[in-house]
């Protein structure tokens, strides 16, 4: 596979520290797997942020008969699809690496460079509430504890890079034990997440709980991800596509807020990211839609850190309500709202990467190769 670009690999979604290596993990795939790989990475960035913007800027500021119930439909079906299939694919792009064990150092640098956006936009995130009075607003840091509290327990949309800080720390740590014991312990425990109150299902430490096992996917599995990207695609994409409609259906029949419940969705999840492969690699052969996607695919980790100042902006401007009185705007508020969000996100990056402040995405050079060679000399 072709060794990308320096900046492309400052936007690898599993962190920004692949700049700093300057590789990438390696995949054992041709040039045209590596493009459907961005191809799911924007299609996955792009749902999330239309969830995000249909929930905290289209559904409080539009009517109830502005469409928000088929919007809610709309989004809530690539549940299944979104966090799997992102965290899948980020474990499968440091597999190799991971499985390598703290004996290579860019698995400590990897850690600390998450660690350290994390932080940072923490940081961010809390001056922004301070500064902020709006009640209304999502993901609000309350208090100087609540800030404390995040730093180890994070409550905001910055969960993903804690996330993948944490699961390259336990994967790596356990590289001694066999790895279908591993995924099968993530497994047990995204299962065993059901058993948690109903009231706490939308809390961020019980994501990474049931999340946990499709990172680990990515690390042990990636010669099967991998094989759903090539040879027979229809025939692929039909079995697949049944797979996900009879496990979707099962899944429908058990109790919200049960282990039989969470059983079945993580049998549907993992269904939905065979199926997402499948879909993004005949997506991958559409120039039109790879050149957008695979964009987008490559530059998922601002978009994912700069869509909450963004979202919080629509929501307080006074001209996004009268704009939902126009009908074309009112009807497709929230494709609308996700462009917007999309590209000011990647406008706001340009400009900082531009400056110094784009060390808010990435370590400093001499912090990196300290961590890389405790003697200063790079690896």
């Amino acid at each position: 596979m072709p060794r990308p670009t320096r900046r492309g690999l400052i936007l690898d979604t599993t962190s920004a520290v692949d700049s700093e290596t300057g590789t990438r993990p390696a995949v054992a795939a041709p040039a045209r797997r590596a493009i459907w790989l961005d191809v799911a990475r924007g299609a996955c960035v792009i749902a999330v942020v239309m969830l995000h913007v249909r929930i905290f800027v289209y559904d409080p500021l539009t009517p109830p008969t502005a469409g928000t119930d088929a919007w809610r439909q709309f989004t809530e079906f690539f549940g299944p699809f979104r966090l799997p299939l992102l965290f899948t694919i980020s474990g499968l792009l440091v597999s190799r690496r991971v499985r390598g064990g703290w004996g290579d150092r860019r698995n400590v640098l990897r850690v600390a460079s998450s660690y350290w956006i994390y932080l940072v936009w923490l940081c961010v995130f809390g001056v922004m509430s301070a500064v902020v009075a709006a009640t209304e607003l999502p993901f609000q840091i309350e208090s100087t504890a609540d800030f404390l509290r995040q730093l180890a327990m994070p409550d905001t949309t910055l969960w993903f890079v804690f996330a993948l800080a944490l699961y390259v720390v336990v994967i790596t740590s356990l590289q001694r034990f066999p790895p279908m014991v591993v995924l099968g312990c993530f497994a047990a425990l995204a299962v065993l997440s059901g058993f948690v109150p109903a009231e706490h299902a939308e809390e961020q430490w019980l994501h990474m709980i049931y999340f946990a096992v499709f990172f680990a996917a990515g690390v042990y599995l990636p010669a099967l991800l991998v094989w759903f990207s090539a040879g027979r695609i229809p025939t692929k994409l039909v079995g697949t596509l049944g797979a996900f409609v009879l496990f979707q259906l099962l899944w429908q029949l058990t109790e919200e807020g049960t282990v039989f419940e969470t059983s079945a969705r993580l049998v549907r999840d993992s269904a939905a990211v065979t199926l997402a492969i499948v879909v993004c690699t005949v997506l991958s052969r559409i120039p039109a839609v790879t050149r957008v996607l695979a964009k987008v695919g490559r530059r998922t980790l601002p978009i994912y850190i700069l869509q909450l100042p963004v979202i919080w902006l629509l929501f307080l401007l006074p001209i996004v309500p009268e704009l939902y009185e126009i009908p074309v705007v009112r009807y497709f508020g929230p494709v609308f709202g996700t462009v917007v969000v999309v590209a000011a996100s990647l406008a706001v990056f340009w400009l900082m990467d531009r400056t110094h402040l784009r060390y808010m995405f990435r370590l400093p050079g001499r912090v990196s190769a300290r961590i890389l060679s405790p003697n200063g000399d790079r690896c």
